[in-house]
């Protein structure tokens, strides 16, 4: 296919399309490229994590170290926590390593190693010379002495290992950037060549479109410019063409063709013109005969408007128009004889209207006072009611404040009970403890007079002792005066304690009657409680019972309010019913109805027996009248109220 045959659609999606294929290979090339050099980054920086890892464990180890050597030389509490914060730093260390070198296996080898040598010489050398130092007393150098041999080596051995790990790291630091400087290299390459090459595609792609599109559409414009300035001669290029560069000169060729025969159609014209002119004055002539028969029948028309216009409705045109308007003589006598025979009904009608709106408005009158005094009424009873729920609510709410204060004082009442049997307890107690104070001195009495007995017997012994015993006589009767008072004050605090317990008997007695009368009391104020409850409850259910009764007198009174409004709107329309009665008959009377009319006017009201009228004279029914039972029957309620609407 012919790049010429190809639409402009085409043409631009392969332009486009060449342009983007090329642009999207340079872009996966610079891709591809930009991939591996992300991927070498991420290896270098893996391997700075391991090496980072690796150090800070090598280093931590050494803190161990250090720190123990502290700790056995100083005894230092805080160098023996730091060896085994620092034992947890290098462990953690080399976990993290271990993460990041997951999948090495020579990284990950070293790091085994370097835990074994660590764990080997913490629970060696490091454990039973910190255990030694600290729990026992031994010389220094006995000390350093233990596990020297076990744990020989180890610290080098996880050194080594470390340097094994740097020079794995050193290795694979210089292969990713060997990785990142050829990705680099070969990104810049993959710019400059792809950018090269899609710029000169675009350039050729742009150029054949240039020569495929702009040039054609050049010429089609030079000749639509000729062909618009009246040259019909000129030749339009492009025509072997597919694409919508050829339909344009296709539809140019068109244009081309119209031009011609517009001329063609234009000289047909003016012949054409000229026999016209013969037909138009012609049918002049037949217009004028013409215009003479519609004056004619417009002044007869005007003649019958004008006595329609003063009211006249009985007059007739009787001379005949010409044959063709005569439909108009006809149609205006038939309207004014209907014309004629409705304000005939209307008058008859309006009379009818005129007595009912009367009936209405003296009904109406009437139901407008008594619904004014029922609605007077309805509002002073709510006004009443609502004075009577307040009240209500006021007893509601005291008897509540009543009853709250009835449960302070039931609670007041219990707690006091619950105090005297603390009272009687604790009196119980004291009772209790003056028994065993009693005991006690009983006991003091027996050991005043086994002292007594002793002093006695040490005064003999010293009379016998004669000179010597003189100053053992003298402590002898000490001691003896002493016991006699001890047994004097044991009798006084017996007699004390006696009449105390008697006294805490009476108390505890006393306290016992002062319960139970607590309990009445407790049991009146519980009783007064459950009475008051029922009065607050049934003073809530009368508030509640007089809210919904005041609820539904405002709701009566409301309604009452608005049938009032309602009937004095019924009112106002009644009036306005019968002055708009008492105009139309006023607007009837301008009106020459005839003599075959004249006697239906005056009638108001049919009799009960009318005799038969004419189908022109004969009322209809009054709508007034219809209004009225329609109200009525609005206001009289369901079927079992039979009482009228005006007693409403």
């Amino acid at each position: 296919m012919s790049l010429k045959n190809l639409s402009l659609n085409k043409k631009l999606i392969f332009t486009f399309l060449g342009i983007m294929a090329s642009c999207f290979l340079a872009t996966a090339i610079v891709f591809v490229e930009a991939y591996r050099a992300k991927v070498a980054s991420q290896e270098q920086q893996r391997s700075e994590q391991i090496l980072n890892f690796t150090d800070r464990a090598l280093e931590s180890m050494l803190e161990q170290a250090v720190n123990q050597r502290g700790f056995l030389l100083f005894r230092s509490e805080s160098t023996y926590k730091d060896v085994f914060a620092h034992r947890e730093k290098m462990l953690a260390f080399i976990d993290e390593a271990k993460k990041a070198a997951e999948g090495d296996a020579q990284i990950v080898a070293s790091l085994d190693a370097m835990k074994k040598a660590a764990d080997v010489f913490h629970t060696q050398l490091t454990e039973p010379q910190l255990a030694a130092r600290k729990n026992t007393e031994a010389p220094i150098a006995e000390v350093i002495e233990i596990g020297r041999n076990a744990s020989k080596g180890q610290l080098d051995s996880f050194r080594e290992e470390a340097a094994k790990i740097k020079d794995l790291i050193a290795t694979m630091s210089a292969r990713n950037h060997e990785a990142q400087a050829s990705a680099h290299f070969n990104l810049e390459l993959a710019l400059l060549v792809g950018g090269s090459i899609a710029g000169g595609v675009a350039v050729v792609l742009i150029w054949l479109l240039s020569r495929s599109i702009v040039t054609p559409i050049v010429g089609m414009t030079t000749a639509m410019s000729r062909l618009a300035g009246g040259d019909h001669d000129v030749e339009v290029p492009a025509l072997d063409r597919c694409d919508e560069v050829g339909q344009m000169a296709k539809a140019v060729v068109v244009f081309k063709d119209a031009a011609v025969e517009k001329l063609r159609l234009s000289n047909e014209t003016e012949a054409m013109r000229a026999a016209a002119e013969q037909d138009r004055r012609r049918a002049e002539a037949d217009k004028a005969r013409e215009a003479e028969e519609i004056a004619f029948a417009v002044d007869q028309l005007a003649t019958g408007l004008s006595a329609l216009s003063d009211g006249n409705v009985a007059y007739r045109i009787q001379v005949a128009f010409a044959e063709r308007l005569d439909t108009l003589r006809r149609n205006f006598n038939s309207s004014v004889e209907k014309l004629q025979a409705a304000l005939a009904q209307v008058g008859a009608n309006a009379s009818a209207i005129n007595a009912g709106a009367a009936e209405i408005r003296a009904s109406a009158d009437d139901l407008a006072r008594r619904t004014e005094q029922q609605a007077a009424s309805i509002e002073e009873t709510a006004a009443a009611l609502e004075q009577v729920t307040t009240t209500v609510k006021d007893t509601a709410r005291r008897a509540e404040d009543v009853g709250q204060l009835v449960n302070r004082t039931r609670t007041g009442a219990e707690r006091s009970g619950e105090v005297v049997r603390n009272a009687v307890t604790a009196m119980t107690e004291i009772e209790k403890s003056s028994g065993e104070i009693g005991n006690i001195i009983g006991v003091i009495e027996d050991i005043a007079f086994q002292t007594n007995l002793l002093a006695l017997n040490a005064g003999v012994e010293a009379a016998r002792a004669g000179e010597a015993g003189k100053g053992f006589a003298v402590v002898a009767q000490e001691v003896r005066e002493l016991a006699q008072r001890s047994a004097n004050a044991a009798k006084e605090i017996k007699a004390l304690i006696s009449t105390s317990s008697t006294q805490v008997g009476n108390g505890v007695a006393l306290v016992g009657e002062t319960g139970s009368e607590l309990e009445k009391i407790v049991s009146a104020v519980q009783e007064i409680s459950q009475h008051v409850s029922a009065i607050v409850t049934a003073s809530r259910e009368q508030s509640t019972g007089l809210q919904e009764i005041n609820t539904a007198v405002n709701t009566m009174d409301q309604g009452t309010q608005q049938n009032a409004a309602m009937v004095e709107e019924q009112t106002a329309a009644s009036h306005s019913l019968a002055t708009e009665a008492a105009a139309l008959n006023a607007l009837l009377a301008q009106f020459e109805l005839g003599t075959n009319v004249a006697a239906a006017a005056p009638r108001a009201r049919p009799s009960a027996a009318p005799a038969p009228a004419s189908p022109v004279a004969r009322p209809a029914a009054s709508p007034a009248r219809a209004l009225a039972n329609r109200i009525t029957s609005a206001f009289s309620g369901n079927a079992a109220v039979k009482q009228e609407w005006s007693e409403f």
